[in-house]
């Protein structure tokens, strides 16, 4: 028994199937949040896990379109940080 036929037999290539427009509501989710906010919404924990996962998320989108949304991202964690210190 292989270790995929835990899974039910799932193939690598249906586990790599992803929606991009699931990803994009997510990351815009995120970045609503970040905008709508005065002070940091995210925890410490929440901040280390998107700032590693946000470029790799984004990997399903646009070129451009993940360019900007990691860009927008790494402004609002700026704009939010300084207001903090």
């Amino acid at each position: 028994m292989s270790q995929l036929d835990l899974f039910g037999g799932a193939t690598p290539q249906a586990l790599a199937q992803v929606d991009p427009e699931a990803v994009r509501r997510r990351v815009n989710a995120l970045l609503d949040r970040l905008r709508a906010a005065e002070v940091m919404p995210l925890s410490d924990k929440e901040l280390r896990y998107w700032t590693t996962v946000m470029p790799q998320t984004t990997n399903w989108l646009e070129p451009d379109e993940k360019a900007a949304a990691c860009a927008e991202f790494e402004a609002q964690v700026t704009r939010l940080s300084r207001q903090a210190a």
